[in-house]
C-alpha cells in the first residue's frame, strides 16, 4: 500500500472515530437530560405524596432497601417502614415542603439530587418550621425510579457575614 492510501485510511478512520465519539457524546448528553426530567417528575410527585400523607404513592416511589439518615433523629438510620410509619395520616402532616436550590446529577441508573427545603409540619402535636440540606439518592429498575436512600440535615442559621470559601 502506497504512503498515500495509508494516509487517507489513517485519516477517514481518525474522522470515523471523531464523529462516533460527538454522537455518542451528544446521545449520552440526551439521555441525561431526559433522566434529569424524570428525576424532577418523581420528586415532585414524592413531594405531593407526602403533603397528602399518600402512603400507597409512597411505597411505590421507595425502594424495599431504603434507607434514610435524619439529623433531626439524632442520625439514626430508618427504613422503608419507618418513613410509611412517619407519614401516615395523623402521625405527622407537612403543611409546606418548598424545596430550592436543586441540583440533579445522572450517573447511569442513578440520580443523585442535592437540595434545599423550607418544611412546615406538625409532628405529634408540635408545629415545626425547619430549613434542610437534603440528598436522595434514586435508581432506576424496570423503566422507573425508586429512592434508595435519603439524608437530612438542619440548616441553621447564623448571623454574621458569610464563611470563606
Amino acid at each position: 500500500m502506497n504512503i498515500k492510501l495509508k494516509l487517507a485510511v489513517v485519516v477517514t478512520a481518525g474522522a470515523a472515530s471523531i464523529l462516533m465519539a460527538r454522537a455518542y457524546s451528544s446521545a449520552q448528553a440526551e439521555s441525561n437530560a431526559a433522566a434529569e426530567q424524570q428525576i424532577r417528575k418523581v420528586e415532585e410527585e414524592r413531594r405531593q405524596a407526602i403533603l397528602h400523607n399518600d402512603i400507597k404513592a409512597l411505597d411505590s416511589l421507595i425502594a424495599p432497601e431504603y434507607t434514610a439518615v435524619f439529623q433531626i433523629n439524632g442520625g439514626r438510620v430508618t427504613t422503608k417502614a419507618d418513613e410509611l410509619a412517619m407519614d401516615q395520616p395523623g402521625a405527622r402532616k407537612v403543611e409546606s415542603w418548598s424545596p430550592t436550590d436543586v441540583n440533579i446529577q445522572i450517573y447511569g441508573n442513578v440520580g443523585l439530587v442535592i437540595g434545599l427545603a423550607d418544611v412546615t409540619d406538625v409532628l405529634k402535636g408540635e408545629r415545626r418550621h425547619i430549613r434542610v440540606r437534603y440528598t436522595h439518592v434514586w435508581v432506576k429498575r424496570n423503566g422507573g425510579w425508586q429512592l434508595v436512600h435519603r439524608h437530612t440535615t438542619r440548616v441553621v442559621t447564623i448571623e454574621g457575614p458569610e464563611p470563606p470559601r
